[in-house]
C-alpha cells in the first residue's frame, strides 16, 4: 500500500513536471512570437504614421494655395464692398470738421446772444424797477389807465366819433368841480362816465414781497384799497351831475389779473360795486361794452340814415312828378305842332302848289326839280301818360 502510495506520488510528481516544461516551452514560443508580432506592427504603424504625415502634408499644401486665392478674392470683394463705406466715411469726416466749424461760429452767436439777453434782462430789470416806482404815483397810474382806455376806444371804433366822449371833462357841483376821465356818448344824447384811477399801491408792494404772508397782506390790502376806491366814486354822483349820465358809472381796472387777484381776496367787491352803482371792468369787459356802444351809434346812424333817404325819396318823387307834368305839357304841344303842321300841307298844296304848278304850264322856266304831287302829313301822334293822374298833374304844377 505503501509502495503503491509512493508510486502514485511519484507519477503525479512526474507528470506535473512534464506538464510544466510543457508549458513552460510553449510559453517561451509564445512571446518570441510576441516580440516579433509587435516589431512587424511597430513598423506597420511607422509606415502608416508616414504615408499619413505626406499625405495631410500634401492635403495641407493644397488647402493653403485653395485659402490663399480664396482669401485674395476675398479681400478684393471686401475691398470692393468697403469702398463705398470708406467714401462715405470720408464725406462723414468732411461734414463732421464743417459742422464743427459752424459749431464754433454757433457758440459763438450764442454767446453772444446770451451776452445780450444778459444786458437786456438787466435793462429790462431796471425799467421794471423804474416803471413800479412810477406807478406808485397817483398821476402815472391815472395817465397809464387813461391811455389804455383811450386805446379801448380806438380799437372798438369809438375814436372815430370824437364827439361821442370827452377826455378831462370838468364838471361843477355843489362840492366842488369833479372831473370823470372820460364820458362816452350814447345815442338819444346820454353817456356813460368811465374813470381809470385804480388804487395799484399795494398791488405793487405784492409783486415786490419775497415773503408768502408779506404778498397775502399786500393783496388784502389791495382788496380793501379797490373797496374803499368804489366808495369815493360812488360819492361822486356823476349820474346826478352829468346830464345824460346812466345810473352807475365804470370803474376800470387795468388788467384782468389786478381785478382777479383782488376778488380772490374778497370775492364780494362785485356786489359791492353794484350795490353802489359802480361797475367794475378790465379791459376785455369794457371792449364788450364799448362795441355794444357802437352797435347802437350804427343802429342810430341807420335811423338817421332811413329818414334821410326817406326824404330824399319824398323830395324825388315830387321832382319826378314835376318833370312829368312839363313831359304831358310837351306831349300836348307836339300835338298841336303836328296838327298845325297837317294843317300847313293841306294849305301848301291847295294854294301854293297848285299855282305853282300853273307858271310852269305858262311857260316858266326853271332848273329846279319837278315839284311833288303831294306831301305826306305827319301821321303818328304823341303817346299820352297813362300813370299820371290829374291829382299829381295838379300837384306838380
Amino acid at each position: 500500500m505503501t509502495s503503491l502510495l509512493i508510486g502514485l506520488a511519484l507519477g503525479i510528481l512526474l507528470g506535473g513536471a512534464g506538464v510544466w516544461l510543457f508549458l513552460r516551452a510553449r510559453i517561451e514560443t509564445e512571446s518570441q512570437l510576441g516580440d516579433r508580432f509587435g516589431a512587424l506592427a511597430a513598423e506597420a504603424l511607422r509606415k502608416s504614421n508616414e504615408s499619413f504625415l505626406q499625405l495631410a502634408e500634401s492635403r495641407l499644401k493644397q488647402s493653403e494655395v485653395a485659402a490663399a486665392a480664396t482669401l485674395e478674392s476675398k479681400q478684393t470683394a471686401i475691398g470692393e464692398m468697403l469702398k463705398p463705406v470708406k467714401e462715405t466715411l470720408g464725406k462723414m469726416d468732411a461734414q463732421l470738421k464743417e459742422l464743427e466749424v459752424s459749431r464754433v461760429g454757433a457758440y459763438k452767436e450764442l454767446m453772444q446772444a446770451v451776452s445780450l439777453s444778459n444786458e437786456t434782462q438787466q435793462r429790462l430789470r431796471s425799467e421794471t424797477g423804474q416803471l413800479l416806482q412810477a406807478l406808485r404815483t397817483p398821476t402815472a397810474r391815472g395817465q397809464w389807465g387813461e391811455i389804455q382806455v383811450r386805446r379801448i376806444l380806438e380799437m372798438t371804433g369809438m375814436a372815430e366819433h370824437t364827439h361821442d366822449f370827452s377826455s378831462q371833462h370838468h364838471v361843477s357841483g355843489e362840492d366842488g368841480s369833479i372831473r370823470p376821465d372820460y364820458v362816452v356818448r350814447l345815442p338819444g344824447d346820454k353817456c356813460i362816465v368811465i374813470d381809470s384811477k385804480v388804487p395799484l399801491a399795494a398791488y405793487l408792494d405784492c409783486a415786490q414781497a419775497q415773503d408768502a404772508n408779506a404778498k397775502k397782506s399786500a393783496m388784502e390790502k389791495h382788496a380793501r384799497q379797490v373797496r374803499e376806491h368804489i366808495k369815493i366814486l360812488s360819492s361822486k354822483a356823476y349820474w346826478d351831475k352829468v346830464d345824460g349820465a346812466a345810473d352807475f358809472v365804470v370803474l376800470f381796472v387795468p388788467g384782468d389779473h389786478i381785478l382777479g387777484d383782488a376778488l380772490e381776496c374778497d370775492p364780494t367787491l362785485f356786489d359791492f360795486g353794484t350795490s353802489n352803482k359802480v361797475v367794475l371792468a378790465t379791459p376785455m369787459t369794457l371792449v364788450a361794452l364799448l362795441r355794444t356802444v357802437g352797435m347802437s351809434w350804427r343802429q342810430e346812424n341807420l335811423r338817421k340814415h332811413s329818414e334821410e333817404l326817406g326824404r330824399l325819396g319824398g323830395d324825388l318823387y315830387a321832382s319826378v312828378a314835376t318833370m312829368l307834368g312839363y313831359v304831358d305839357d310837351l306831349r300836348a304841344r307836339l300835338s298841336g305842332s303836328v296838327d298845325a303842321f297837317n294843317k300847313m300841307i293841306g294849305s301848301l298844296e291847295r294854294n301854293v302848289l297848285s299855282k305853282a304848278r300853273k307858271l310852269r304850264d305858262f311857260g316858266a322856266k326853271s332848273d329846279a326839280k319837278e315839284l311833288p304831287d303831294t306831301l305826306e302829313p305827319v301821321e303818328k301822334q304823341t303817346r299820352e301818360l297813362k300813370l299820371l293822374g290829374k291829382g299829381d298833374t295838379d300837384a306838380a304844377a
